[in-house]
């Protein structure tokens, strides 16, 4: 997954720039204001002048801010239970990010030198997901009016992804180069995106999971459940979660494991912690069993349930595939079918 997520910046960010010359058009509507460079940059866009264009767009601070913003977005969300370390944290960053800004940085390239963004005939995992979640079909829905403080402007500007059906926002900040022309120097809210796309798939594949979800009630149902935390490492950072479940198993066929998921949160801090049970020698009928789950400091989640306890609501089971013991498997979608 952390290759997967490293294109969506790029189209992303193409999005972010083009936005910028909606803004430099309403930047006319200011007094006393050098607008040769903007409408030079407007034009560099029509003209596929990249050279001009990076003069007006500082397309490295954007590629760096929106680097930060996605990988600590997706890194949070996809952290282990079990890696609670500020150092590792910042490897993983610092080893994602190089990948991260060459990605965005050529198809910005290719983009405003071509118009488009081309891709091969043998896509790479980052490619394809480009092209499953549609970032490249993303088109802008409105923006606002410059807001003008001192030497600074901002602009929000709303973004729609058809392809996923979800919107997010970019706030773009303007400043005064050396020459006295405006240029955008920062846009945040990349992690919008990052959210915005989880959510979408989400809503996606629960639709999609839909009859299988029954299958699988029918076989492996949880009835209820009750939690209780108690000191996880010797050094007092996490915590353990103990969690009795109380399920209802009815099947034809022998069952070697049921897998599933602790999730804590809601919203965009929800996180997952996958489990398995072992079912090697249980019979049909109500039984009991327990699972557990390290709650990490690291993790926003995880951190709220530690701090403050967990709330109604903030924590859920789902059983999402059935391993028989023939090596046959009920497991729901985890991804878009292509």
């Amino acid at each position: 997954m952390d290759k997967k997520i490293l294109a969506a910046i790029a189209v992303l960010l193409i999005a972010a720039v083009a936005v910028g010359f909606a803004v430099f058009q309403n930047i006319e509507s200011l007094k006393n204001r050098n607008l040769t460079a903007t409408l030079a940059a407007r034009q560099a866009v029509e003209k596929h002048d990249l050279e001009t264009f990076k003069k007006f767009v500082d397309t490295d601070a954007l590629i760096n801010q929106a680097a930060a913003e996605i990988l600590a977005a997706h890194i949070n969300s996809t952290l282990s239970p079990t890696d609670y370390s500020t150092a590792a944290l910042q490897k993983r960053y610092d080893e994602q990010k190089p990948d991260f800004v060459n990605s965005a940085r050529t198809a910005l390239d290719e983009y405003i030198t071509t118009g488009k963004v081309t891709f091969p005939a043998t896509l790479t995992g980052a490619q394809k997901f480009l092209q499953k979640t549609g970032v490249d079909s993303c088109e802008i829905k409105s923006i606002t009016k410059p807001h003008l403080v001192g030497d600074e402007q901002t602009s929000t500007v709303i973004i729609y992804n058809p392809t996923m059906n979800f919107n997010f926002e970019l706030e773009l900040e303007l400043e005064h180069d050396n020459d006295g022309n405006w240029r955008i120097t920062k846009a945040t809210g990349f992690d919008g995106y990052y959210y915005g796309y989880r959510r979408a798939l989400r809503r996606k594949l629960n639709s999609l999971n839909i009859p299988i979800v029954q299958q699988i009630d029918e076989i492996f149902k949880v009835k209820s459940f009750r939690a209780k935390a108690s000191d996880g490492d010797e050094y007092g950072f996490s915590s353990t979660l103990e969690i009795m479940l109380n399920a209802d198993v009815h099947f034809d066929k022998p069952i070697a494991q049921v897998v599933g998921n602790v999730i804590i949160g809601k919203g965009d801090r929800e996180h997952y912690s996958p489990f398995v049970v072992d079912m090697t020698g249980r019979s049909s009928g109500e039984q009991s069993f327990t699972v557990t789950k390290t709650l990490n400091p690291f993790v926003r989640a995880d951190a709220d349930a530690m701090k403050h306890g967990l709330k109604a609501k903030q924590l859920r089971i789902e059983i999402t595939e059935i391993i028989f013991a023939d090596g046959t498997k009920l497991k729901q979608l985890d991804q878009l079918p292509d």
